[in-house]
């Protein structure tokens, strides 16, 4: 006679008797939820409020640590750094287009971004303050433009277009609104880009950016780095609280995320443009996952 066995189903073994010790751990091991005995949650509940807290902080760190009776927890820990910005950047854009040739490009160019840097310049004070100049392409192609009604248009077709960009970091982030109120002169003829016109050049002022230097923020990923190592050890520690592990073992540990944010004080009415921010915070979120014994939890 045929089997009658799908080949997807295992056949069946027989049925062996299990004590009453085995069968608890069977039952339990099924289950993904800690539960309390009901005597042991009404004994807490009538005692001191802080034991209440005590019991709703394990319960919420054991959702919070995505634990599960396979036998693993994962743990995400976070740690975030903060230091007072040390430099602001400020950028300006100079482009050139539509013209005929492109040297009288590079030179309008050029005569504008002069002007620029020399305003910039006043403010190159430290050994750290910088200031850069990076020129772009000079290329050939068909420029775009806007009528009242917002459809595009063609402003010029295969005229050459070069650019510009000038860039000063300083430490005098007190200094922030006064160098673009100079720049801003400087820039009085040229208030952007012309729609009615083809030839021209322009420059743009972009929003001025405060941060820390390259190796202030590699030291602070490593310390929050360590914090966030620090974090998930506290957790898997208060893990080991609400059950007894055996043969625990780190399984798993993933690269660290990092974050970086301006962070500023609420502001005021008297408070100017721009905003210097109070600090720069820099995050780490690490993510680890141990494996155990799931059995020893219940015994």
């Amino acid at each position: 006679m045929a089997s009658s066995v799908s080949p997807f189903q295992r056949p069946l073994k027989p049925k062996r008797k299990l004590s009453k010790s085995q069968m608890k751990k069977v039952v339990s091991g099924r289950s993904c939820l800690v539960e309390l005995k009901k005597k042991e949650q009404k004994k807490l509940l009538k005692e001191s409020p802080m034991k209440k807290m005590s019991l709703a902080i394990g319960m919420s760190f054991l959702a919070q640590a995505a634990f599960c009776m396979d036998g693993s927890v994962e743990i995400l820990g976070r740690g975030t750094v903060e230091k007072a910005p040390e430099f602001v950047e400020m950028q300006v854009r100079v482009t050139s287009l539509c013209y005929e040739k492109p040297l009288m490009a590079q030179e309008d160019n050029a005569k504008l971004a002069e002007k620029i840097l020399g305003v910039m310049k006043a403010y190159v004070r430290t050994e750290k303050d910088k200031l850069l100049a990076s020129g772009g392409h000079t290329v050939r192609q068909t420029e775009y433009t806007s009528d009242s009604d917002g459809r595009s248009k063609i402003l010029c077709e295969q005229k050459w277009r070069t650019s510009n960009v000038l860039t000063l970091q300083t430490e005098d982030m007190d200094s922030a609104a006064k160098i673009q109120e100079k720049i801003l002169e400087t820039l009085t003829e040229e208030e952007g880009m012309h729609p009615g016109e083809t030839q021209q050049t322009y420059a743009e002022l972009e929003q001025p950016a405060f941060a820390v230097y390259p190796e202030t923020y590699s030291a602070m990923k490593k310390e929050a780095q360590a914090k966030a190592w620090g974090d998930a050890v506290g957790q898997f520690k208060g893990f080991l609280e609400q059950c007894k592990l055996q043969n625990a073992k780190l399984a798993k540990i993933s690269e660290p995320e990092y974050f970086g944010l301006a962070k500023s004080s609420p502001l005021n009415e008297e408070v100017g443009a721009p905003i210097i921010p109070d600090s720069i915070s820099v995050s780490a979120n690490w993510k680890f996952v141990w494996t155990f014994d799931p059995t020893a939890c219940f015994r």
